[in-house]
Formats: structure tokens, C-alpha cells, sequence
């Protein structure tokens, strides 16, 4: 299964919806700071499924601000990351990744692209689809065995 994962677009949207026509994903994830955007989304894909949580910027809205779910053999955990202070440190993210029995988990909030794996745990931020000079998107697979690939795409 292939998910489309993004991250604060801001109101930036174009890449970003062009990049989905593009790839055709299996889902996407949006991990907040882009409320508007997220609406695009639903109304230009509304056959793909859809996650979002809400960032620090998305006053007024009604997604959750975390989420565990699974997709076949792996958890995923995603959330906008600013509620477990990831512009300092990521042990509060991954421990309550680990405590949720997450196989991955994906935040946004920095606008920095990174991805590492922590003792089996895949850590992965898409960075910001809506800002120069590096708008990214991340594409996770998952396979049949709930094995997880990750790679970071730059826009």
C-alpha cells in the first residue's frame, strides 16, 4: 500500500495537490498546519482515502491531534508533533509511539525532511509541502508482511 504523507502547506497547495494526481496513492496523510488545504484534498481526490491531524496553526477545526491506525500488518502513528515538543527533541514523540505499539510514526511541524529508524521504530517528518526552498512529501510503502519503506520526495 502506497500513502502519500504531507505537512504544512500553509494555504501552499498547488505542488501538493499536483503531486497526488501524479502518484496516485493507495492514501494520504496530512499532518496538519494546512486546514484548507485538507478540504482541497477531499474535494479533488474524494476516492482516496484520507488522515489528518490538526497542527498548531488550524484554529477552529476538528481533527484529532493524534492518530493510531493500522494499514495491513503495520501501526501507524501520526500527529503534527508541536504537542510533544519536536522542535527540541523527539524522545516524548517516540516513547508514546512506542507505548501505542506504533511500527511508524510520522510528524511535521519543523519543515525539515528527515527520516531514521529508531530500534525497529521508522521516525519520519515529509517537511513542509508549502515552503521554498525545499517543499517535500514523504512516500510510505508498507508491504504485504507489514514491512515499511520510506523516502522523502522533494517538490
Amino acid at each position: 500500500m502506497k500513502l502519500m504523507v504531507f505537512s504544512d502547506s500553509h494555504g501552499n497547495s498547488e505542488l501538493m495537490l499536483r503531486a497526488i494526481g501524479q502518484g496516485e496513492p493507495d492514501m494520504i496523510i496530512h499532518l496538519g498546519d494546512g486546514a484548507r488545504d485538507i478540504g482541497k484534498i477531499e474535494t479533488q481526490f474524494p476516492h482516496i482515502p484520507l488522515k489528518a491531524v490538526k497542527g498548531n496553526c488550524d484554529f477552529g477545526t476538528n481533527f484529532p491531534g493524534t492518530e493510531l491506525f493500522s494499514v495491513g500488518k503495520a501501526k501507524v502513528f501520526i500527529t503534527h508533533g508541536h504537542i510533544y515538543g519536536v522542535k527540541w527533541t523527539l524522545s516524548p514523540l517516540i516513547e508514546e509511539a512506542r507505548a501505542r505499539g506504533a511500527d511508524i510514526v510520522i510528524y511535521g511541524h519543523t519543515h525539515t525532511a528527515c527520516y531514521s529508524t529508531e530500534s525497529g521504530l521508522h521516525v519520519l517528518n515529509p517537511g513542509t509541502c508549502g515552503y521554498p526552498p525545499s517543499p517535500s512529501y514523504a512516500e510510505v510503502t508498507i508491504d504485504d508482511r507489514g514491512e515499511v519503506f520510506c523516502r522523502i520526495i522533494r517538490l
